[in-house]
């Protein structure tokens, strides 16, 4: 037979459970809204994003008024406080936590933070609800907002509302999001726009049906009529791969395009069914059903390089067995060399 002290204890017990759980999953959506995003913080050092059972160090029994402090592996900090953990319903094991919040500071010595009015604790089921506003802000000025998350305590986050992420190096905006595999894997959902500023010139990027990161390979994937501007460039293409690196001078070292491919600044254009950019040098190579413009007329061929810089361009053909046959220079270079 329980006494009430002891099923007050049990309860209380039960809550406690699931406030520790909290702490690693809440802060690390966090650190997942705006560090997962390694394109609009060109500054941070490399952040793997941590989702194991860090050790509690001080926790507190106080219900009413609940914190928890905690490091990871390399010695990161992460606090999680909420005014209360109410369970509503005791035999799923449902809590409801009152206005949490997590902080989490880097190593660098950014901290993020996130708030949001409430969230339910689903322990049967291993998952929490945020289903209000997440914000989550930075100290190097960073914002992200997203709402209607939901969050494994094994750390995959998914969420089929509007994400937000803006900073001094650029912005994201997408209807959605599915985070996994410690935020190494990322499906921003639906239609996406992004803006990402680089020594190199601004550039901006929209998809209509996604845009995967994976942090892993240092990859940014668009498909459906992606539209890619850089300089007075523009790139289509039915998939483009943009590959990122850690070099703050060139931060989109390549990008890879296929299906119906074209490149175009409005005096230089050039059209085929696969194509490899590279946004510092602005050259374009392009294989499969090549085609090169100058104003109204072009030529084609199965292989093709366009400076877009220069209008430069040089055509290879099937029937020439890797011989160039000609080199097409503009007008304007023309008349430069006849001086």
């Amino acid at each position: 037979m329980f006494t009430k002290q002891s099923l007050f204890l049990k309860k209380h017990t039960r809550r406690v459970i699931i406030f520790k759980h909290a702490l690693p999953v809440f802060a690390f959506l966090s650190a997942a809204l705006i560090v997962a995003w390694p394109l609009l913080s060109p500054d941070k050092e490399r952040f793997d994003l941590p989702i194991q059972k860090p050790n509690v160090k001080t926790p507190s029994v106080d219900m009413e008024n609940i914190r928890f402090h905690a490091q990871d592996e390399k010695a990161r900090i992460m606090t999680v406080t909420a005014i209360s953990v109410k369970e509503i319903d005791a035999e799923n094991q449902i809590a409801r936590l009152e206005k949490p919040t997590a902080v989490y500071t880097l190593e660098d010595g950014d901290v993020l933070t996130s708030k949001t009015p409430y969230g339910f604790a689903y322990q049967n089921d291993q998952y929490f609800l945020f289903d209000k506003l997440i914000t989550t802000t930075s100290k190097s000025g960073y914002t992200a907002t997203t709402s209607h998350i939901k969050a494994t305590y094994d750390g995959v986050l998914d969420s089929d509302y509007s994400v937000k992420i803006k900073g001094p190096a650029g912005t994201l905006n997408a209807q959605g999001l599915h985070l996994q595999n410690k935020g190494n894997l990322i499906d921003f959902k639906g239609k996406t726009n992004s803006v990402i500023k680089l020594k190199q010139g601004q550039m901006t990027l929209q998809t209509l049906d996604g845009l995967k990161l994976n942090r892993t390979q240092k990859t940014l994937t668009g498909h459906k009529n992606v539209q890619i501007k850089h300089e007075e460039n523009t790139l289509t293409a039915d998939t483009v791969i943009l590959y990122y690196t850690e070099d703050k001078n060139n931060r989109i070292r390549q990008i890879t395009a296929t299906g119906n491919v074209v490149l175009d600044n409005g005096k230089n254009k050039i059209s085929g069914e696969q194509g490899v950019y590279d946004p510092l040098t602005q050259k374009m190579e392009m294989v499969g059903n090549v085609r090169l413009y100058q104003g109204q007329s072009f030529v084609s061929g199965e292989k093709a390089t366009l400076d877009m810089k220069t209008g430069e361009s040089h055509l290879l053909t099937k029937e020439q067995k890797g011989r160039i046959k000609g080199t097409l220079i503009p007008e304007d270079l023309k008349k430069a060399g006849q001086k």
